[in-house]
């Protein structure tokens, strides 16, 4: 871990791979580089430098303990660490945007997996002055390094309050020539703090370099009022739309879309189960307008899961028939261009607008209708038992229905059912401040396996259907040959097998969760809430 060194910090010894960072609140950075120059040090010229940490807008990278960094100077650096010995450095033409920009090899090989489809920017810059101080032993070789920074600032014109800093980065094997280092600045009253420069900046414009992480679960006490308890969860969620609506409209990556579509589901779900719980005429209402909202946001999400899964769609092909598919690409990017540019229209109405605005002020009045007297407050249900027969009904609802599903049920069934058991997870995850995560996680579990089959089979059911009115589309227009029609035929077919599969394999799925076992694991986890 890097270490900030600052005035008033005490000091401390640096490991051989440790970078220690110092600096004073009155010392100037020119006195230190006088001083290191004295103390045998060379030292360059102080030149333009700017430094920033890329990740992902939910932490990604941070989470998994890897730290991204662009260093632009003479040349402009990709710097990569772990952990490990020493950071790997590779010169770039461009920040990269997303992981497919990264350079091949090693590097990317390593990142591609953690950034999946979410966009790279930056989370905090420093720009400023730089020089580099290197001692050398008596062979020549280096022993010991200082970077120099002066004038830093976090944006243009915009200086930090601790305006200059020196790191020290130790070679392995001369740990005696950093403490010689570290005394060097002691004796200059520098200090240290933890971090580097971009910690520091971090720490100064209260940025979060783990990013912004969306959790539909908020602290509940089963004892309150039923009523207060619903609409907390619901202004969570309402955080969670604002949060990705500005992402969406600028087309960051796919999952601010994603995301903030789960949000307004979720929303939905609450609000029908909010019944003789919060007002009938608000309720009703909302949900009206949130089912436009999901519905408005459904023609581009449908644009981005071809995109985003089209390589595993076309994996199982010949490559003369993916690559007579390109057409059929291009096809569906010009759309996903076109249902974006209308879902940004949509997301910056006055219909957005107001009902964002009357969603709030709605959540912000009486927790019920009748919540006119302390006493009939006091009267009002408590959350606990609310959401315990909610969750219940939700659970009878799934294996009701479940259990009545053949061999020859119709598919809208299954797309029922599905709806079924996504109801019955968000009121786990919404109001899993009530229940002990220790139980609820192994329950969700067993839910998700029957919803990741139930899912196959829908998405499978959707993308035959989309594709054949696609191929009816294109029939005839420009560069489409009768090559490319025959390629979609074959990638319906690929589908159709994948649904098939999904289907033989519910009834299998289900008998696996409507088991005593889940019974009684359900039991266990409302336990306490009644």
């Amino acid at each position: 871990m890097a270490r900030f060194c600052s005035p008033s910090a005490s000091r401390r010894v640096c490991s051989a791979h440790d970078v220690v960072t110092y600096s004073s609140a009155t010392l100037p950075a020119q006195h230190l580089a006088s001083a290191l120059v004295g103390a045998g040090f060379e030292v360059t010229r102080f030149r333009p430098v700017e430094r920033m940490l890329l990740d992902t807008f939910d932490g990604r990278l941070h989470a998994a303990g890897v730290r991204l960094e662009v260093r632009k100077g003479a040349e402009m650096q990709l710097i990569v660490s772990d952990g490990g010995p020493a950071p790997a450095v590779t010169v770039v033409a461009s920040v990269p945007s997303v992981g497919e920009d990264l350079p091949s090899g090693p590097l990317r090989a390593r990142l591609v997996p953690l950034l999946d489809v979410r966009a790279l920017r930056p989370t905090v810059s420093v720009s400023g002055l730089h020089a580099t101080a290197v001692r050398r032993n008596e062979s020549g070789k280096v022993i010991v390094t200082v970077d120099l920074y002066d004038q830093l600032a976090a944006a243009p014109g915009e200086m930090l309050a601790l305006r200059w800093a020196a790191e020290v980065g130790p070679f392995e094997g001369y740990a005696k020539a950093a403490r010689q280092a570290d005394d060097l600045f002691g004796s200059l009253g520098l200090t240290t703090h933890d971090g580097d420069v971009l910690d520091l900046a971090a720490q100064e414009l209260a940025i979060d370099l783990g990013g912004h992480v969306d959790s539909p679960t908020v602290a509940l006490d089963p004892s309150q009022p039923a009523a207060g308890g619903f609409r907390r969860v619901l202004a969570n969620l309402a955080d969670t739309i604002d949060a990705h609506r500005q992402g969406t409209v600028d087309a960051v990556d796919p999952e601010f879309l994603h995301d903030l579509r789960v949000a307004v589901r979720r929303t939905r779900s609450v609000l029908s189960h909010a019944k003789r719980v919060l007002p009938a005429d608000g309720r009703d209402h909302f949900k009206a307008e949130f089912r436009w909202l999901g519905a408005v946001t459904s023609p581009l999400r449908d644009m981005d899961v071809y995109v985003i899964e089209w390589p595993g769609y076309v994996a199982v092909l010949d490559p003369a028939t993916a690559e007579a598919l390109r057409p059929v690409v291009d096809h569906i990017e010009r759309r996903r261009a076109a249902e974006h540019a209308i879902l940004a229209g949509h997301l910056g109405s006055p219909r957005y607008q107001g009902l964002m605005t009357a969603w709030r002020a709605w959540l912000d009045g009486p927790a019920t209708e009748k919540e006119s007297s302390k006493k009939k407050e006091k009267s009002a249900p408590a959350l606990g038992p609310i959401v315990a027969s909610r969750i219940a009904e939700a659970q009878e609802q799934l294996l009701s229905r479940g259990r009545g599903i053949g061999p020859d049920t119709a598919a809208e069934e299954l797309h029922e059912l599905r709806k079924d058991a996504k109801r019955l997870r968000y009121l786990l995850e919404c109001f899993g401040g009530l229940l002990p995560a220790s139980a609820r996680k192994p329950f969700v579990q067993r839910l998700k396996a029957v919803q990741d089959n139930l899912g196959e089979h829908q998405d499978t059911e959707v993308h035959t259907s989309q594709l054949k009115a696609m191929s009816e589309e294109l029939h005839g227009a420009p560069g489409i040959t009768a090559d490319t029609l025959l390629a979609m035929g074959r990638l319906t077919e690929v589908f159709d097998r994948r649904r098939q599969e999904a289907r033989e394999q519910f009834a299998g799925r289900f008998a696996a969760y409507d088991t005593k076992p889940t019974a009684r694991a359900l039991a266990e986890l409302l336990r306490g809430l009644s």
